[in-house]
């Protein structure tokens, strides 16, 4: 039997500042500025060196308003309402998303680059619609999806994972083997997911029906997805700890639809 995968949650852009340690850097900066304002302000007063001293601190406090102003809005309005910034650490969403380094151990592959996508995720769209299907949605997983403290026999946390919306509420999903693949099928009817020119992505592989045993949701019998449950799946079918192996996510959950990718500059595009 195929193990399952282990999968580690999604970074945010400044995912270790706190918001005291962002009121600290605002102070910091504030008590600069204001000692800055204090000296071109006695420049200017005594007549000397205005030119040079006078500008020189009238500069240095522009930049501290600068970065004050820039901090209130990205971390006071823009990152709690409107967009976020996350790093793509594992291969879960490949290709779509990419997320490994040059080994990765997780499959066995080596390649030339390592490549962690950076993306921007739209938290405000969510507040007047719901997720669609084939959406890339950002969502604070269950601690049965923490499939790195699981392997290590750790107490289990709440990561923040990033996956594609395959049914919403009212679908019924079920995993079946087809040939020698697995495939999804919604509301009775097979979806072909590999390569589909009628579709805006692709899986990256053919689902491996070998790691069927590890399944506990939707392939012995169907998922019916309730009011508020969405059952989300990885790209990279192979290698993505998803629904199959923890259950469903609720609509509390939904963090926000991940659109763009910022960086590497080569990977800069909206995402489908």
């Amino acid at each position: 039997m195929t193990p399952a995968p282990h999968e580690t949650g999604a970074l945010e852009f400044f995912a270790y500042l706190s918001t005291a340690q962002v009121a600290l850097a605002a102070l910091v900066l504030t008590i600069v500025r204001v000692f800055a304002l204090q000296r071109y302000k006695a420049a200017v007063e005594a007549h000397k060196a205005v030119e040079d001293a006078g500008s020189f601190w009238a500069f240095i406090a522009e930049i501290c308003e600068s970065f004050l102003v820039a901090g209130v809005l990205v971390f006071f309005i823009i990152r709690p309402f409107f967009i976020q910034a996350f790093y793509i650490p594992t291969e879960s969403m490949e290709n779509t998303l990419m997320g490994h380094d040059t080994f990765d151990p997780t499959t066995g592959q080596t390649y030339a680059h390592a490549v962690h996508d950076r993306i921007f995720v739209n938290k405000l769209i969510y507040r007047f619609t719901n997720p669609k299907r084939g959406d890339v949605i950002v969502f604070r997983a269950p601690k049965a999806a923490d499939s790195d403290d699981i392997a290590l026999g750790k107490p289990l946390k709440e990561n923040i994972l990033i996956k594609r919306v395959i049914g919403i509420p009212g679908d019924t999903i079920q995993i079946k083997q087809v040939g020698p693949y697995d495939y999804v099928f919604r509301n009775g009817v097979q979806l072909n997911e590999y390569h589909n020119p009628k579709l805006p992505y692709s899986i990256k592989d053919p689902m491996d029906p070998s790691l069927n045993p590890n399944f506990k949701y939707g392939f012995e019998s169907p998922v019916h997805l309730g009011p508020g449950q969405y059952w989300v799946m990885g790209d990279n079918r192979n290698y993505s700890f998803d629904s199959r192996y923890w259950g469903v996510v609720t609509r509390d959950r939904v963090i926000g639809k991940a659109f763009f990718i910022f960086w590497p500059l080569n990977r800069i595009g909206f995402i489908h």
